[in-house]
């Protein structure tokens, strides 16, 4: 007889039929090849069984004294177990062991049948059930890798731009993502998609500025075999492999004009040409776009089409610079220092009062993208995981020049400590607004809360005394 190694010995069978002594011959089978196996005379014992157990497998005869393997079934997804079902039947009831099938059930055999075909059938349902888990532990991963709640951000701009864009993801209108490199712009194209219809299909992102332009035309639209002397074979583009999906155009600002108007036939038409094609394809995409350019000082220099121009920015989303949300910065740096914590195994990462008041106190000309290179820097400088104003590096471009930033070059005067450096940072900004509380906070990127603590602390004073924070307009 042949035994079966399938990879999960411990799989919980429930065989259902009302035919004890073939019931008994098949528990037999299938506890010899290392399954265990309970079983179950007709449907409402089944049913109890798959209420109190957890089933990795039915195998169920379509024809029971209380009821069907079609009843079962209904009854398997009503309860919401995930089993593969295996419906047994007579020849002369294939009809209905097909009906099963397009119902949700893995297969049917007929009876009388092989102990070895039941067994092939068995692994391959289990491993076909594996794979379906796999699938959904799968997406549940890319669900929260692109969750809105994954954009890390308590300030107040970041709570507007996460509605914002929860509410445009399930229309289908095209969105012009803008912000300076490094601000996650990607992400939250990402994110758009993964909670927009278009999920089950593909996310294509394209990155504009990295495509040569005479090749543009062909890896967006695909190209005929034999349409330019290097093409010999046809050749899907981007955009088909994206039917039904999103394209991200990223740094669509860099775009050629040429290819401008096709991109905008794309939008207007629903469809493509393919280079050397006579007749065009019908496409089903939806357009995300972003740039870290002003495209409407490019429209008025006449580098970018004003009619794409405004077909994109039917919605225009800007993420702000990490310097326009000051709150988020302490979060951000936890959340970086929770995903090495798990990727390293070192649990003691730390980071000092001291070093993230020099965090605070930089520019960030590279937004988030820089704050976590900075951060993984100092983890890699840092004795024993304690994150110190000296593991705390700064890498910046300087007249295209890549330099590093010590401690003592990034402070306001100078000499003096990172706090007083800080303090003087706050209490320049509130001259400069009159001190008014809530100008001053939107000026710092910070909560008029965050602000008022921060004047408590550093004891900063109006004509001698600090304000009262209710005093303040709001």
């Amino acid at each position: 007889m042949t035994q079966l190694f399938y990879k999960k010995p411990t799989a919980t069978i429930l065989l259902v039929d009302d035919d004890s002594s073939f019931r008994t011959t098949i528990e037999i089978l299938l506890k010899r090849n290392g399954f265990e196996v309970i079983t179950a005379d007709g449907l409402n014992q089944a049913v109890e069984n798959i209420k109190t157990k957890k089933i990795d497998l039915i195998i169920s005869d379509l024809k029971m004294s209380d009821g069907t393997g079609l009843d079962l079934l209904a009854r398997t997804r009503e309860l919401q177990c995930q089993a593969a079902i295996i419906i047994q039947t007579a020849f002369g009831s294939v009809r209905n062991a097909v009906s099963a099938i397009r119902q949700g059930a893995y297969d049917y055999i007929t009876k009388p049948f092989k102990n070895e075909e039941l067994l092939v059938l068995v692994e391959k349902a289990l491993e076909n059930k594996d794979i379906r888990e796999e699938l959904n532990v799968l997406r549940e991963e890319v669900a929260w890798k692109y969750s809105f709640d994954n954009l890390i951000g308590i300030s107040t701009n970041m709570k507007q731009l996460k509605n914002l864009a929860s509410r445009v993801a399930t229309t289908d209108i095209s969105v012009l993502i803008t912000g300076e490199s490094g601000t996650g712009k990607e992400l939250l194209a990402r994110a758009i998609h993964h909670h927009s219809e278009r999920r089950k299909k593909k996310f294509v992102p394209i990155d504009c500025s990295s495509i040569p332009a005479n090749l543009m035309e062909s890896e967006f639209f695909g190209h005929i075999k034999g349409s330019f002397t290097s093409a010999y074979n046809t050749h899907k583009g981007l955009f088909e492999e994206a039917d039904g999906g999103t394209v991200f155009l990223d740094e669509i600002g860099d775009m050629p004009l040429n290819l401008q108007a096709k991109i905008l036939r794309v939008l207007q038409e629903s469809e493509i040409r393919p280079v050397g094609a006579t007749t065009p394809k019908k496409i089903n995409v939806r357009i995300l776009a972003a740039t870290n350019r002003d495209l409407a000082l490019l429209v008025k220099n006449e580098q970018f089409r004003e009619d794409l121009f405004y077909r994109l920015n039917v919605l225009p989303i800007h993420i702000p610079s990490l310097r326009e949300r000051l709150d988020d910065i302490a979060i951000l740096v936890d959340h970086f220092l929770r995903i090495e914590r798990a990727k390293e195994e070192s649990p003691n990462l730390s980071i000092t009062s001291e070093a993230m008041e020099k965090i605070l106190l930089h520019h960030w000309p590279g937004n988030v993208r820089e704050l976590e290179n900075t951060i993984k820097r100092a983890i890699a400088l840092s004795h024993d995981g304690r994150i110190t104003p000296n593991d705390i590096m700064f890498i910046t471009s300087e007249s295209g020049r890549v330099s590093i930033k010590e401690e003592g070059k990034i402070t306001l005067k100078e000499s003096g400590t990172l706090e007083e450096s800080l303090r003087q940072r706050i209490e320049s900004a509130l001259y400069a607004n009159n001190w008014n509380f809530t100008q001053t906070a939107i000026k710092l990127g910070i909560g008029r809360t965050t602000l008022w603590r921060k004047i408590r602390k550093y004891n900063i004073a109006k004509d001698g005394k600090i304000p009262a924070f209710e005093e303040q307009e709001i």
